[in-house]
């Protein structure tokens, strides 16, 4: 779905983003601080941003060995519509993971809408 994603932007930005299928391959729960490690790993001499909405940002504290993960990477965060924030405006849309899940959403991309809807993703949640 990212893939279908990024294919809706214009080439300038898509040409400098990469997918990752590093969280899908693992087996069990995924979690971010294992998400940057691998990547830590495979980019050894690079800076490891990790960009993340204010509101998620909010709960940071909660996530599994947050204290470590953000030892390891540079965290911007981006404001949420509806979210007091210091975070970067990048206009990003009033719409969260769970009402995309639930096909409240029109604000996704189209191509992705259709591959949710073809591939019965979501239908249970």
């Amino acid at each position: 779905m990212c893939k279908l994603a990024i294919l809706t932007l214009p080439e300038v930005i898509r040409e400098k983003i990469k997918v990752s299928s590093i969280e899908i391959l693992r087996a069990g729960p995924s979690y971010a601080f294992e998400t940057v490690q691998a990547i830590q790993a495979l980019h050894q001499n690079d800076e490891i941003f990790l960009i993340i909405g204010a509101d998620a940002f909010a709960k940071i504290s909660q996530w599994h060995r947050s204290e470590e993960l953000q030892a390891l990477v540079t965290i911007i965060t981006i404001n949420r519509p509806g979210f007091a924030s210091t975070g970067i405006d990048i206009g990003a849309l009033d719409v969260a993971a769970t009402a995309i899940r639930q096909g409240l959403s029109a604000q996704i991309p189209e191509n992705v809408a259709a591959y949710i809807r073809e591939n019965g993703l979501y239908d249970n949640q």
